[in-house]
């Protein structure tokens, strides 16, 4: 007969190899989890991605919104001009119930002049009757850090002596919380100017041409300590 093969012992694990393999275990998990965080402050925390393309994505649709909003001032009026159709307002707020604004008229002169609202009146149906005439105004409110697009719901005219008497329609542009720092509004007259940003002189060696008035919104973007001007030409007015 084959003699048979002696018998190996076998062998199980032991409690130092058991507590071994949970350390090890214990410590990738503890590195996914540092991983997994780290991600989630980079994508949703301030700061992040999400932020960051929500702020400059409602910065680049509300200025734009801005921007438009503001070649209406003045259209269809005989010789519209700053301080009759078109103000500058400092320190304004807007009071609820009914939505109405006060504030402190800026003269506005051939220098820069600041303020934290806009306030126009149009005639876009080129009527004869003044009673059908209407506002629009902008508002960056300091506190919430807001920017709101206002229009009049219903006669305004005239508005030198009635922009604190009308009731206002709102419509949010860049929404409050949005930004680290409320965007700033300044107008000057006559002034060079060149619309959406267009490549200064230095580069495209074309001067700009003069304007009646000239709208700068300032702003901060996602980069932090960022400072922009986004510039707007306001053609309609005369002076």
């Amino acid at each position: 007969m084959q003699e048979l093969l002696p018998r190996r012992k076998q062998l199980g694990l032991s409690l130092i190899s058991l507590m071994v393999g949970m350390v090890i275990s214990m410590m990738a998990v503890l590195g996914a989890l540092a991983l997994y965080r780290s991600t989630t402050q980079t994508v949703f925390g301030d700061g992040g991605l999400v932020r960051s393309s929500v702020q400059d994505g409602q910065l680049a649709s509300g200025l734009l919104s801005a921007q438009i909003a503001l070649q209406g001032a003045g259209y269809g009026l005989t010789t519209p001009s700053t301080g009759t159709h078109f103000l500058l307002l400092s320190n304004a707020l807007l009071n609820p119930d009914p939505l109405t604004l006060s504030a402190t008229v800026v003269n506005i002169t051939a220098a820069a002049q600041s303020g934290n609202a806009i306030v126009w009146i149009s005639n876009p149906n080129q009527s004869a009757n003044s009673a059908d005439y209407r506002c629009g105004g902008l508002v960056s409110d300091p506190s919430t850090r807001a920017l709101y697009l206002l229009q009049s719901s219903g006669a305004c005219n005239p508005l030198n002596t009635q922009w604190n008497k009308i009731t206002w329609v709102r419509r949010t542009l860049i929404e409050s919380g949005v930004l680290a720092q409320a965007v700033t509004l300044s107008v000057q007259k006559d002034s060079a100017c060149w619309p959406f940003g267009a490549v200064p002189q230095t580069i495209s060696k074309v001067a700009a041409p003069s304007a009646s008035v000239t709208v700068r919104l300032g702003y901060g973007s996602s980069v932090t300590g960022s400072s922009n001007t986004y510039t707007s030409c306001v053609a309609n007015l005369t002076s």
